[in-house]
């Protein structure tokens, strides 16, 4: 039997209210999917960081410095966000601390006295930036060094002078080479001591020497120096043609030395001997220390 139109009609309005109501709660729509719109991202900047300061150079007044005197020290430091005024400066020196004068980027610093010589000091600075970060205290550090040699001229001229005249060259035991280990080999002085030495060693036995009422003159550039004092040496002659063959004897006089200061040391030049009392001048022939000095 043949479907009513007024049926027929109503069926298809059902159907067609069905498909609309799929299509919508599938998210569609007559024109389509929705399409969802993400918000455009957020451009973030993360902050700079903040360098350290720079110390570009730190550098001394002289390469050199003797003890219980000055040098100025000098630094030249930058850094990009704080004035270089308003960083913090900690001086220091090693191996002993010695006396720092002054504040911020150039001081002054007293060596120290009594200490080893020859030596190198280092001088430090430790510049030290505080800021912000995120809320929150940080600073930034840097070190820099500079070297500085240093001498107490009178004491190390004085130690080898004594060394020479008390301990090496009256010791028949110490070698001939060993006994002129403190001269310079720049001098030629040297040569001839090794060889009066060497033929000491063969002639005498030292037994002992002292130096004493001992001057130093160093000079202003203090790179020469004359050391003088009175001196005394105990032998024994070994030559059987010597009339105090094997006896104990003894012989003054002034000795004089000269020193000079090279590659930041000092070392002995030359060595003089003038014979006080009756003592003949060949009778002091390898008895004592260098070139023999008419009284």
């Amino acid at each position: 039997m043949p479907i009513p139109a007024q049926l027929r009609a109503h069926a298809d309005f059902v159907y067609v209210l069905a498909i609309v109501i799929l299509v919508s709660s599938c998210g569609g729509g007559p024109t389509g999917p929705r399409e969802i719109v993400s918000p455009p991202p957020v451009e973030t900047t993360p902050p700079k960081a903040n360098e350290a300061p720079v110390i570009s150079s730190l550098t001394t007044s002289s390469p050199r410095v003797e003890a219980d005197e000055e040098v100025t020290v000098t630094a030249v430091v930058q850094d990009a966000e704080t004035p270089a005024d308003q960083l913090a400066y900690q001086w220091s020196a090693t191996p002993v601390n010695g006396e720092f004068t002054g504040a911020g980027r150039e001081v002054r610093w007293r060596a120290p006295r009594l200490q080893k010589t020859p030596d190198l000091y280092s001088l430090s600075l430790l510049v030290t930036e505080k800021y912000t970060s995120r809320g929150q205290p940080a600073e930034n550090k840097v070190l820099k060094t500079a070297q500085v040699h240093y001498n107490d001229s009178r004491g190390e001229i004085l130690r080898i002078s004594m060394r020479f005249l008390t301990e090496l060259f009256p010791d028949f035991s110490v070698p001939a080479l060993a006994a002129v280990q403190d001269f310079s080999d720049s001098c030629a002085e040297k040569y001839s001591e090794l060889s009066d030495v060497t033929n000491n060693r063969i002639n005498f036995h030292i037994l002992s020497g002292t130096y004493t009422n001992v001057s130093i003159d160093v000079d202003a550039e203090k790179t020469f120096a004359n050391v003088s004092g009175f001196c005394t040496f105990v032998d024994i002659p070994m030559d059987p043609n010597n009339p105090n063959y094997q006896k104990r004897e003894s012989v003054s006089g002034v000795c004089t030395l000269t020193a000079v200061y090279e590659n930041w040391k000092w070392f002995l030049c030359s060595s003089h001997f003038k014979g006080i009392g009756t003592v003949p001048l060949g009778n002091l022939r390898y008895r004592v220390p260098g070139q023999i000095v008419r009284p």
